[in-house]
């Protein structure tokens, strides 16, 4: 996953960006308002975090910034304490959660997750794909319920992949994806990624996870929600002769 954080205070002691970069997501950080509306027109985020406190309200701004440049990823508002007061102005700017006091960075990671998840169209705890499955929690995938061994980079490929199911990612997307921009190699490598995946895939009896969008890109394509509206096209079809 690919989060924006986005904060006006520097705060040296806090550990949440690197716990969310240990869970595998790509952190960018900013405190500067303008530089983080122009990075959301060039990468797409699954969410974006505002750190926030009680005695900076005035960053809430930002919120009405983003959503005017029709910025589609969930923002979360994350404070250490806030008043009702307080809670209720940052919803009523237009946050789509809110949270607060949290015990624990592992927490903020799970709220987080979780709307991304919902976000992108998956209700269930795990993202369901045909026969794979992948547990987002324990950065894991199964293969018609068998579990299959990737690197921590083929991992966050078939995360990323599956996320943004039905849509297709370049290379370069994909590549920004799991350097954020540093040090990326050549995009060539991710040829190599998938080749890798699909092979340990198909040991296991799976064969159409990924597929190439010759030119463009990679996608990833849920068979099953084709194969269940095949029927209902045909039903439509068969009920609007019917009636002509």
């Amino acid at each position: 996953m690919k989060i924006l954080s986005f904060e006006t205070t520097s705060n040296k002691k806090d550990l949440l960006t690197a716990f969310l970069r240990s869970r595998l997501a790509i952190v960018d950080e900013t405190n500067d308002a303008e530089e983080a509306l122009d990075l959301v027109k060039f990468y797409d985020y699954d969410v974006i975090l505002l750190r926030l406190s009680e005695e900076r309200l005035g960053d809430l701004e930002i919120v009405r910034k983003l959503r005017l440049a029709r910025v589609r990823a969930p923002i979360v508002a994350i404070a250490r304490t806030m008043n009702e007061a307080a809670r209720l102005r940052v919803l009523q700017a237009g946050a789509d959660d809110l949270i607060v006091d949290a015990l624990s960075h592992e927490e903020v990671f799970m709220k987080v997750q979780n709307l991304i998840r919902r976000s992108r169209g998956f209700q269930e705890n795990a993202l369901r794909i045909g026969a794979v499955e992948i547990n987002m929690n324990a950065k894991k995938i199964y293969a018609k319920g068998k579990p299959v061994t990737l690197t921590k980079k083929e991992y966050q490929i078939a995360e990323i992949l599956a996320l943004r199911k039905g849509v297709v990612l370049s290379k370069e997307a994909i590549l920004d994806h799991l350097y954020g921009g540093l040090d990326e190699p050549n995009p060539k490598i991710i040829d190599v990624f998938i080749c890798k995946i699909r092979k340990k895939l198909q040991a296991l009896g799976v064969e159409d996870f990924i597929e190439t969008n010759w030119g463009r890109g990679y996608m990833v394509i849920d068979h099953r929600q084709d194969a269940t509206a095949e029927p209902t096209l045909r039903s439509t079809l068969m009920e609007t002769r019917a009636i002509a």
